[in-house]
């Protein structure tokens, strides 16, 4: 085997983009695809009957145990270009379990393709989750270690990987292993919250009410935009003016303070209790005397 990189045969020259963290989708497609049909590819190499692979990455992050059949087996096959092709399926946190662990699920299928291939019935039951002995000895055939008696619920599904075996795949155990590495590097970059080093520590805030209205934010949360008072609609500040303010708290003067009434009324309300309004009361009055 001449390169076998979780990034294909073009990895001596993959570079990130400058400046640009990796992100989810990247590892989906530069990584996670390329690591398993790489390998795949190994697999080929090794047992020449087993079919071509297409891998798909389902929108759910979830891990799976990749010893699982089901985690991924989609029990599609297609032809392609004349080549028989199976269906596996993979997300970034079912290769997060591991090299080996990864590896021994891909020679599980593997078993199933060569099945497939042979036109060789390998599971049966509703669920299509029995494998019967027929499958036992396919497993055997690329290197797993099949159980001598069947379980209850699999039959002979649980085919581990022996330690002798898994020598025998070290450079492509190793190469799962750095996939899996940058998948949860650039999985966490991806996730984690732009924040500044300033989250977390709240602190308290107030507005121009008498007295004023309070409440506790963090930095981060403070930084997102104005917080208006419904009362006195100005926006909070911080208590402790040795804190920054919001961006454009320094342009804009605080309005002066209002009573409850004065911000709840009307501005009918407020003309008809003004002094122009107990003028216009006293003309009528005048007048009618």
């Amino acid at each position: 085997m001449n390169d076998l990189t979780p990034f294909g045969e073009n990895a001596a020259n993959h570079t990130p983009t400058e400046g640009r963290p990796a992100t989810a989708p990247v590892v989906h497609g530069a990584v996670l695809i390329s690591a398993v049909e790489t390998v795949w590819k190994e697999i080929r190499r090794r047992f020449a009957d087993v079919p071509d692979v297409c891998v798909t990455t389902p929108p759910t992050a979830g891990a799976q145990d990749p010893t699982a059949c089901a985690a991924l087996r989609t029990g599609r096959s297609f032809d392609r270009d004349g080549t028989l092709t199976i269906e596996l399926q993979v997300t970034s946190g079912t290769l997060g379990y591991g090299g080996r662990p990864m590896l021994e699920g891909l020679l599980h299928q593997a078993a199933h393709g060569l099945a497939l291939a042979r036109g060789i019935t390998d599971i049966s039951g509703g669920d299509q989750r029995w494998h019967n002995k027929q499958y036992g000895r396919l497993a055997r055939e690329v290197g797993l270690t099949p159980p001598s008696r069947a379980s209850r619920r699999v039959g002979r599904g649980h085919c581990p990987l022996s330690d002798a075996e898994a020598a025998k795949w070290a450079d492509v155990i190793a190469a799962l292993d750095a996939a899996a590495a940058v998948q949860l590097q650039a999985t966490v970059q991806a996730t984690a919250p732009p924040r500044s080093d300033r989250n977390g520590t709240r602190f308290l805030i107030i507005c121009a009410c008498s007295p004023p209205r309070r409440q506790q934010v963090t930095p981060f949360f403070f930084d997102q935009g104005p917080l208006l008072c419904g009362v006195c609609l100005t926006k909070f500040r911080p208590a402790d003016t040795s804190l920054p303010r919001q961006a454009d708290a320094e342009r804009t003067a605080e309005a002066p303070s209002r009573t409850p009434t004065e911000a709840t009324s009307s501005p009918r309300e407020r003309s008809l209790s003004g002094p122009d309004n107990h003028h216009t009361a006293n003309g009528r009055e005048r007048h009618s005397t």
